[in-house]
């Protein structure tokens, strides 16, 4: 499973006038006197997702709603009932499925009123994507490196009438938390493509997708931690090529009179070639030549045996924080 995949946060759809203290919420109120826009409707989570445990408390000010007669009707049944029941809890249903919940409050000095509105669930899924490199056939994902470039897709799962509604007709913004990207968020954009932090913070995204149609909201947040860049060496093989399935490990025994070796560097951004400095080094010294190749050969000394180290330092010439060492031992006999 991708480790970018987050199901996240969703909407509250909730009927025509907003109320007090209900983020991203409407209502259709049922009375016209003070009291029903003193009554503060909280919902927890503020954008409860598809089958999850909603919390509903109410709150007034002016009057004490701990001696009232509180009853609460979920889809037209009684779900409590009670003196000072101010709080009401339930289970979401899937995208798509509407709850009505309506709350009728008679006062103990006698005043009734109540509210009504309606709860409707959508979600969003976040997935990335990194621009770094991975060698061929590698199983695993390709991870984010520090000013690496990175792809988020915004997956929506809004529902209305028994309708999925396609991603292109949603609203999206996105913002990394402090602020928003404007000119990637709007109508249909569902996709960005950024840059890390020079700072190598961890990536921090949002995403706020509206419908504008049906007022369906749903809020989505990713973070992602950046990685070091890596250098994995493997030998190539003068029969079988480069063999990517066996890394080298901490030391190599050269049986043969030359070995070839191939460094892959990990997680570093895929962008135009030229851009990665190579230095390879055998014993401490600079080996002239390769600073452009991903490839070295080392021949073993003649009539003696022993221990040489190879060593590497890979940088993009690009992103001055992509860098990484690699070295292994080299076994020679005569």
């Amino acid at each position: 499973m991708l480790n970018g995949v987050i199901k996240i946060l969703v909407a509250v759809i909730i009927g025509a006038a907003v109320l007090p203290f209900v983020s991203q919420a409407q209502t259709n109120i049922n009375t016209s006197f003070s009291l029903q826009n003193e009554l503060g409707v909280e919902i927890t989570p503020s954008f409860p997702r598809p089958n999850e445990t909603v919390l509903i408390n109410l709150t007034l000010f002016t009057e004490d709603l701990n001696s009232a007669d509180i009853t609460w009707y979920k889809d037209g049944r009684t779900v409590l009932s009670g003196k000072g029941e101010t709080k009401y809890s339930f289970t979401a249903g899937p995208a798509g499925t509407e709850t009505k919940i309506e709350i009728r409050i008679k006062l103990f000095g006698g005043a009734s009123f109540s509210k009504t509105f309606t709860l409707n669930p959508a979600s969003v899924d976040l997935i990335w994507e990194a621009n770094s490199y991975v060698p061929p056939f590698y199983k695993g994902k390709a991870l984010h490196p520090m000013q690496g470039g990175l792809k988020v897709v915004a997956m929506p799962e809004f529902i209305k009438g028994g309708k999925r509604i396609s991603p292109q007709n949603l609203i999206y913004k996105w913002s990394n938390g402090l602020n928003v990207y404007q000119s990637l968020s709007g109508y249909g954009k569902n996709v960005i493509t950024i840059d890390g932090s020079l700072f190598g913070r961890d990536e921090e995204i949002k995403v706020l997708v509206t419908d504008p149609v049906s007022g369906l909201v749903a809020e989505g947040l990713l973070n992602v931690s950046p990685a070091d860049p890596e250098i994995i060496f493997y030998e190539n093989d003068p029969y079988y090529g480069h063999l990517f399935d066996i890394a080298i490990g901490s030391a190599l025994s050269l049986k043969a009179e030359e070995v070839q070796i191939l460094a892959a560097p990990y997680y570093f951004t895929e962008e135009e070639s030229g851009v990665l400095k190579y230095e390879w080094r055998l014993n401490g010294q600079i080996i002239p030549n390769l600073s452009s190749s991903r490839t070295a050969i080392f021949r073993k000394p003649e009539n003696s045996d022993g221990k040489s180290v190879i060593s590497l330092r890979i940088e993009n010439t690009n992103r001055i924080l992509q860098q990484a060492d690699g070295s292994l031992g080299v076994i020679f006999e005569k």
